[in-house]
């Protein structure tokens, strides 16, 4: 590039900065900084993309009691549909353990990856971190590149690139993989600047950023619930699943398979004659999130954070039915176990052995009823472990 283009550019992108300072300098004193929280609510049950992206509120929101669980689309589920979901169960009691719960649906390892280091850059609470994962994020061809640059956060990437104890090589195989899923390049540069035009780029969006994310994070701040207080409590996990098998009872009365009535009547009663068979040829071998899982893992080890991979089974009678086979599901299983196993700090709750147990799932691939509470039992375990 000559020097007659880098000046025309840089002096472009000072003119960019100069208006977005200017924009966030009229903006500060409406929205409030991303830092911004209140001590006496608790936002790690609230299913929002801004707050997954934004490492400033999940961190102002970690307290010593708080275990941060990445996942996906299993937090959307409301407690209309299973009242055993973190927010009713884990976000009314003082069990002296808090969940934030960071994830939305799409978002896979590689999404968890960049969260992680993210927000471990400081460290975490008692150094912990527990991922979900299932196999619906296994499937062959991996996360299209469409869908995934809907989940991708520059903000994240950012703050991912900026945490040091992240060694050279994970970063490497992280940009090559967002490289791969499409993220362009300028977006690639500016979150790890190595020249004055990334350094400027990296203003402006950095800037941009900020200012969508304060104004998105007024809806998140208005959906918080009152942060459970009082004397600590002891949960009785039996008495919860008494309850939940009450309620899945009560829940599910249109079906064998144990799946909720709504979901079941609208969506999948009508759909099950011509999905009968489709997916037979589905491996869950052809894909590259058994390396991300084995990504995100060595991160975890990079930052001296010590991770627990929750894995959540599939529906085993639909998988029957769609005809993906139990073997070919088995063998899916133990490729993430083995993984997991490559990872000497890694712990395992594993539950993919509840395929076709009732009230485990309440749709085809998230949990339900008893499902939650158990996955509940185990998050509060690997959290007060030692303890």
């Amino acid at each position: 590039m000559d020097s007659k283009t880098l000046h025309r550019r840089l002096g472009a992108l000072a003119l960019g900065v100069a208006i977005a300072a200017g924009v966030v300098a009229g903006t500060f004193v409406v929205l409030p900084s991303q830092e911004a929280h209140d001590a006496h609510t608790d936002y790690g049950y609230v299913y929002s993309g801004a707050k997954s992206s934004s490492v400033g509120f999940v961190r102002a929101n970690l307290n010593d009691n708080t275990l941060l669980v990445l996942g996906s689309s299993e937090f959307s589920t409301p407690a209309r549909l299973v009242p055993q979901v973190p927010a009713a169960i884990m976000g009314t009691h003082n069990y002296g353990v808090r969940l934030m719960l960071v994830g939305e649906a799409f978002d896979q390892c590689l999404w968890d990856t960049i969260a992680l280091g993210a927000m471990a850059k400081d460290g975490l609470p008692n150094n912990r971190v527990a991922v979900i994962v299932g196999l619906g994020q296994f499937t062959d061809g991996g996360l299209d590149n469409a869908t995934f640059q809907t989940r991708f956060s520059r903000s994240l990437y950012r703050a991912f690139n900026a945490n040091g104890r992240i060694p050279a090589n994970l970063r490497d195989r992280v940009r090559e993989r967002l490289a791969q899923q499409g993220v362009d390049e300028t977006t690639l540069r500016s979150a790890s600047p190595a020249d004055p035009i990334d350094t400027v780029d990296a203003t402006v969006f950095d800037a941009m950023d900020d200012l969508k994310l304060r104004n998105q994070l007024n809806e998140v701040r208005a959906s918080g619930i009152p942060l459970a207080e009082g004397p600590m409590e002891t949960p009785d996990w039996d008495a919860l699943h008494e309850e939940a098998l009450l309620d899945a009872e009560r829940m599910s009365t249109t079906n064998d398979w144990g799946v909720e009535d709504e979901f079941y009547t609208s969506q999948l009663a009508p759909a099950l004659g011509s999905l009968a068979g489709t997916r037979a040829s589905e491996t869950y071998t052809n894909t590259p999130e058994y390396d991300d899982l084995d990504l995100f893992l060595s991160v975890c080890e990079a930052c001296g954070i010590s991770p627990m991979v929750v894995i959540q089974p599939s529906l085993g009678p639909y998988y029957d039915h769609i005809g993906i086979s139990q073997q070919t599901r088995a063998d899916a299983y133990e490729h993430i176990r083995n993984v997991v196993a490559s990872h000497p700090s890694a712990g395992l709750a594993d539950f993919s052995d509840r395929e076709y147990e009732r009230y485990f799932m309440f749709d085809i691939v998230h949990f339900g009823w008893t499902g939650w509470i158990e996955a509940q039992k185990a998050l509060y375990d690997f959290a007060t472990e030692g303890a």
